[in-house]
């Protein structure tokens, strides 16, 4: 089996301190022993994280002094960040091909557990110029993922309609995880579409705003703010490019 590492920056941004119990029952531990990696259990706790993050994250549209397309820049420009480092200093281009990998390999998971604001967030992050400018050899897998999840979601030239679509279909708000980003990005578009006379709307804002209140209750996540939304050390675009162009 292939040796595969964790993105040591990435991991400061989701509290990963914190470690999950193991399970108890034998058969699973026997076959955890057999199957698993410390990479697996890694990446597991990394999703477990990202979703708490989600959740904090919809617990703050309940904060009128929250600035919550802040935080999903902060998040997004962070996580490019942690791809772009290892250790707090630039990164090879070998050990950002590797974040990126596992960067990846969360969405995917993410994903498929409904937290789809996760699997959004780092699939905008990824797709960022600063990234995509070092023209990465990519994995298949992750070739075959882009596609699918630009299938599933939409692409940011759309808005990602197609998650709107289900997210605003979608009935199960203790499992399921909405792109907030996506939302808000909808509600505000809806928003401007209703000024215009005559103008068909799928959706009314206050049913994507009512949305947003329902996830928000359904995800309440308390406590101090996640590092993931802090000030990111590189706060704009054109810093992020300039500083991946100098990795080699």
């Amino acid at each position: 089996m292939p040796r595969r590492r964790v993105s040591s920056d990435g991991l400061k941004l989701f509290n990963m301190a914190i470690m999950s119990a193991p399970p108890t029952n034998r058969v699973k531990q026997m076959l955890s022993c057999l199957f698993h990696t410390e990479y697996d259990d890694r990446l597991e706790e990394m999703v477990q994280q990202c979703r708490a993050a989600s959740q904090q994250l919809y617990s703050y549209t309940q904060y009128k002094d929250m600035n919550i397309s802040k935080l999903i820049d902060n998040s997004i420009f962070n996580i490019i960040h942690a791809v772009l480092m290892k250790d707090e200093k630039l990164a090879s281009l070998f050990q950002i091909r590797q974040n990126y990998c596992y960067f990846m390999d969360v969405a995917e998971k993410a994903s498929q557990e409904n937290d789809h604001n996760t699997a959004i967030t780092i699939r905008c992050a990824l797709a960022h110029h600063a990234i995509c400018q070092l023209k990465l050899k990519a994995r298949k897998k992750d070739l075959e993922l882009t596609e699918s999840m630009d299938a599933m979601y939409g692409t940011f030239r759309n808005c990602y309609r197609e998650h709107l679509l289900e997210s605003m279909n979608n009935n199960d708000f203790q499992f399921y995880i909405p792109s907030l980003m996506v939302m808000i990005m909808h509600r505000q578009r809806h928003r401007a579409f209703a000024t215009i006379g005559r103008c068909n709307l799928r959706y009314e804002p206050m049913d994507i705003e009512a949305r947003i209140g329902m996830c928000a209750m359904h995800h309440p996540y308390p406590g101090e703010k996640m590092p993931l939304y802090h000030q990111p050390p590189v706060g704009s675009s054109t810093d992020l490019i300039l500083l991946a162009q100098y990795a080699k």
